[in-house]
């Protein structure tokens, strides 16, 4: 497992505040962005459980991101349709996934770069769930448009009975 970011390593992000989904080099980065981070909340992150699931309900697929005392769950949906080449190759191969937690600053510093095996069985589950999604018959934006309706309906934690798989590191 090489780690995909290091803590001190300044990135080119223009967002602003708040997380979102990306994948690169096998492993799905799961970025937050804040302008600060508390020393309390960096060492809850690099020390405290975290959980991980994947869900799907109806067209939406979404991840589930919690770490206790820093973290409240959070939902980072995903359309497969949207893939790049790289992800899509992915899903032939017999590789896991890793799976990553940066949190980047204001300035956009990385101060935690949390980085685990998402695991075998996790990962076949999640290939086979996103190439059943492929042949489905829908489109990004109908994808898009059922997770608004979804998040105006559920709270993120409430979406928990969804769950396909569900990961924990308790570093």
């Amino acid at each position: 497992m090489n780690n995909v970011y290091t803590r001190g390593q300044i990135l080119n992000l223009t967002e602003g505040p708040g997380i979102w989904l990306d994948y690169k080099d096998g492993t799905w980065l799961f970025m937050v962005k804040d302008d600060i981070w508390t020393p309390e909340e960096i060492k809850n992150a690099w020390h405290r459980e975290l959980t991980l699931r994947f869900i799907q309900k109806d067209i939406v697929d979404a991840f589930l991101l919690e770490i206790d005392d820093c973290l409240e769950s959070s939902d980072l949906p995903f359309c497969v349709k949207d893939a790049d080449e790289e992800l899509l190759a992915s899903l032939a191969d017999d590789n896991a996934y890793d799976y990553a937690v940066v949190l980047v600053n204001g300035q956009n510093e990385v101060v935690v770069a949390r980085q685990r095996p998402l695991g075998a069985e996790n990962s076949r589950l999640l290939k086979e769930k996103l190439q059943e999604r492929l042949q489905q018959d829908f489109t990004s934006a109908m994808a898009e448009e059922a997770y608004q309706k979804l998040s105006e309906e559920y709270e993120p934690f409430e979406l928990e009975p969804f769950t396909v798989f569900v990961g924990k590191d308790t570093k």
